[in-house]
């Protein structure tokens, strides 16, 4: 399958004020930047990386994404106490996740999703359930790619 590790980082932090954090995920698209509420914590992502199957990192690595954090939601959580991640998100070339039944009839792919997995994970995992249940999908599969 032509799906490839592609490097992305994040931190999450404490939220200290739930009146200054976000209540829903969203991107702030001019800093390129993805961020998400996760109960008491806030999750801050960034950064694709095309390094082969390299997940190490350094703290400079997250200055930006920090920054970036402290600027969109200044008094929201506790920056002192990040926790610091970066790691590999399997990708097809195009962002587009390979979905359906393999070469093995009871092996089904939903994969390749890359940055936007979560933002997908909904709607393919919809679309493969329709496809195993044998049911027409709700999802139009125009410009999906497909395992089989």
């Amino acid at each position: 399958l032509p799906i490839y590790p592609v490097k992305g980082y994040s931190i999450t932090v404490p939220v200290t004020d739930s009146d200054a954090a976000p209540r829903l995920g969203g991107v702030d698209e001019d800093k390129l930047v993805a961020y998400s509420r996760l109960g008491e914590r806030l999750r801050v992502a960034a950064k694709a990386e095309f390094c082969g199957h390299d997940r190490n990192h350094h703290p400079r690595d997250f200055e930006v994404l920090l920054k970036t954090a402290k600027e969109l939601f200044p008094d929201a959580a506790d920056y002192d106490k990040a926790e610091y991640w970066a790691g590999l998100r399997p990708m097809t070339p195009s962002s587009v996740p390979i979905l359906g039944r393999a070469r093995f009839e009871n092996l089904f792919l939903d994969v390749g999703h890359g940055h936007v997995g979560w933002s997908m994970a909904c709607g393919s995992g919809k679309f493969l359930s329709d496809q195993i249940a044998a049911r027409k999908p709700e999802i139009d599969p125009e410009g999906l790619l497909f395992a089989g």
